[in-house]
């Protein structure tokens, strides 16, 4: 894998635009590189409802080959869509032969980087009964389904109860871990029954933040009126204002320990399978304990205004892209536009357009051949290197360097049509908008998919439409179409035109004596002489009830001599099969020659039809 003969650890992840993602997979490539290893991101963006958009995400886990790695770090409660994790572990106790890691989520049977979450939130809710003299604390917890959310959930009740404060249900409101759930929080608890709480606890800061939006816009202020706290310290939460009082949760270091856990088993399996990772509380000005922290967060206001221009920067790049990969019908076009916004993005170190060899016409992984449509390495551009998935990447793109690549899936809904693989000059992870950009990409691939299906669909269509049901050889139809063709290629080369003429003898006599299956029988059977003849691109045709002909191009005496030989002697072939009561038998005629500016088709069917009525004749007399 990679081919730089390097360890390489593979890591699972998904919404890689978060920030908790972004982080730890900062520590892990960190770690990475000051190990020495490779690490191949396998990602994927969050579930939408939508079942095929999700089935055509849920592909990356078939994209590895999960012998190879050794190591795999799982990150499991970042996956959204149903049955990924499952598919995962199906693959990974089936084909590896590595160390597993699982961070934040403990998995039986793997190894585990945890966090100290049994009593995560228990400094914050001590600190506000015991140094704010509150009573009346509500808590707005995640999902019920969520274990961070019930661990969370539980250290809230035991405290309380260890200051003989009562647990009221009314005063717990489940939310989602996201922020819609801060506004219906504060309008259940604005609305009930309960006297109003002195402070709310929320089990993350995404809920914290709205929950301070949702109480402002009631006239609330915060903390002066009531105090707002979270939990894991997002950038948001630092920057909020008020700043949130919060516990940091050190996902960097999560990340360096898990690759560390993955190096340490690699040398000494007998070490404990679980690490854990404590962590912090930190007072700002939502429980109005530093009222100074603007001065400390000043120059993260700064870096939040220039991640504001720089995503505004992004979302018109990606508008444009969008605009230039509409209504798209070839995969150069879309290549070349593909190349001036990759070219834009400096920080972008390598990207590598890798499809399927059958993609346009297999929706799934089923051989394993790639073709790297286009590359990008160190600025230089590559087109059409065929590779085996296997490699996940072309050999041509190794380096002797740590190779840090994020992978992600090219699809249309469940439609597969191969993936992304990027990589940056400096340590971070996805663009802000990447999933635009792999969206895109993925609608382009279709319309160019849905355009060559119609256009195969249309040529079958008038393949069909040329085609004689009886014998399998052309009809009538293609005289005038692909004979007109043939005349003017002979006309423009200067080269011998071919016309050859066949008419059955005896038919009627085969239909009257044997009965008309039979005649089908022997109508077949010179359409069979005829295509065995036929050696090179010979047009073969059944012309009307008996009557054939053969349309050559570049022909010669030689040419000719050779096609009737062989004409003839598969028909003697049927004839002396003994399989049969009567014979086949034929008379033809032929028209040859360097066709000009005055040569018509018809004049060579005339000749050629004199010739071999002359022939019919004949045998007659």
């Amino acid at each position: 894998m990679f081919a730089n003969g390097k360890r390489t650890v593979g890591v699972f992840i998904s919404q890689l635009n978060d920030e908790f993602q972004d982080n730890l997979c900062k520590g892990i490539t960190s770690r990475a590189k000051e190990l020495d290893y490779n690490v191949a991101f396998l990602t994927n963006f969050g579930g939408y409802g939508q079942l095929e958009f999700d089935l055509g995400e849920r592909e990356i886990a078939r994209l590895p080959y999960y012998q190879d790695f050794d190591g795999i770090i799982l990150a499991p409660d970042t996956f959204t869509i149903d049955k990924l994790n499952n598919n995962i572990k199906r693959f990974i106790e089936k084909y590896s032969h590595c160390p597993i890691v699982s961070v934040r989520r403990k998995m039986e049977g793997y190894h585990n980087v945890l966090i100290e979450d049994d009593n995560i939130l228990e400094e914050v809710i001590t600190h506000l009964i015991e140094d704010h003299d509150f009573t009346r604390l509500n808590f707005l917890a995640g999902p019920k389904d969520s274990i961070a959310s019930e661990k969370r959930l539980l250290t809230y009740q035991r405290v309380l109860a260890k200051h003989n404060i009562p647990v009221e249900e009314d005063r717990i409101y489940y939310g989602d871990f996201w922020k819609r759930a801060g506004y219906d929080a504060v309008r259940h608890w604005l609305n009930g029954s309960l006297e109003r709480p002195q402070a709310i606890v929320c089990a993350n800061d995404y809920m914290a933040i709205t929950v301070c939006n949702a109480l402002e816009e009631n006239g609330i202020s915060v903390p002066e009126d009531m105090v707002v706290t979270g939990c894991d310290d997002v950038e948001d939460a630092s920057r909020f204002v008020p700043s949130l009082t919060t516990v940091t949760i050190p996902v960097y270091e999560i990340g360096v320990e898990a690759v560390n856990l993955v190096h340490r088993k690699q040398e000494d399996n007998s070490i404990p399978e679980d690490s854990y990772i404590k962590t912090t509380t930190q007072y700002r000005e939502s429980c109005g304990c530093r009222r100074d922290w603007y001065k400390e967060s000043s120059e993260q206001r700064k870096h939040c205004i220039a991640l504001f221009d720089s995503m505004k920067r992004e979302i018109a790049r990606n508008a444009r892209m969008t605009t230039a990969l509409t209504g798209l019908t070839k995969l150069e076009e879309v290549i070349n536009n593909l190349k001036a916004y990759i070219m834009d993005k400096t920080e972008l170190k390598n990207f590598l357009l890798c499809l399927r060899a059958d993609w346009d016409t297999n929706h799934f992984f089923g051989s394993n051949e790639m073709v790297m449509e286009f590359g990008i390495n160190n600025r230089t551009e590559y087109r059409k290197i065929n590779f085996s998935r296997r490699d996940l990447i072309p050999k041509e793109f190794a380096e002797e360097q740590p190779m840090i690549y994020y992978f992600a899936m090219l699809h249309h809904l469940d439609k597969n049509f191969g993936y992304i693989a990027i990589s940056y000059e400096k340590l971070q992870t996805y663009m802000i908008t990447f999933q635009n950009w792999l969206i895109n990409i993925g609608n382009a691939l279709e319309n160019i998919r849905i355009h060559r299906e119609l256009n195969r669909l249309i040529y079958t269509l008038e393949d069909m439409s040329y085609k004689d049901d009886l014998t399998d050889l052309y009809n009538r139809r293609a005289i005038e179409t692909l004979g007109q063709k043939y005349l003017k290629q002979c006309m423009q080369k200067q080269v011998g035109f071919m016309v050859l003429t066949i008419d059955m003898d005896n038919l009627k006599y085969i239909n009257d004596t044997f009965g008309h299956a039979q005649g089908d029988v022997a109508l077949r059977a010179i359409g069979m002489a005829i295509s065995a003849a036929a050696e090179d691109d010979e047009i073969c045709i059944r012309y009307g009830g008996d009557e054939f002909m053969a349309i050559g191009m570049d022909y010669d005496a030689q040419k000719l001599d050779t096609f009737l030989k062989r004409f003839k002697e598969e028909l003697d072939l049927f004839n002396h099969s003994g399989e049969n009561k009567y014979k086949v038998q034929v008379s033809y005629g032929w028209n040859m020659l360097i066709p000009d500016s005055q040569t018509t088709l018809e004049d060579c069917l005339i000749l050629s039809d004199q010739r071999m009525y002359r022939q019919k004749s004949e045998r007659k007399g």
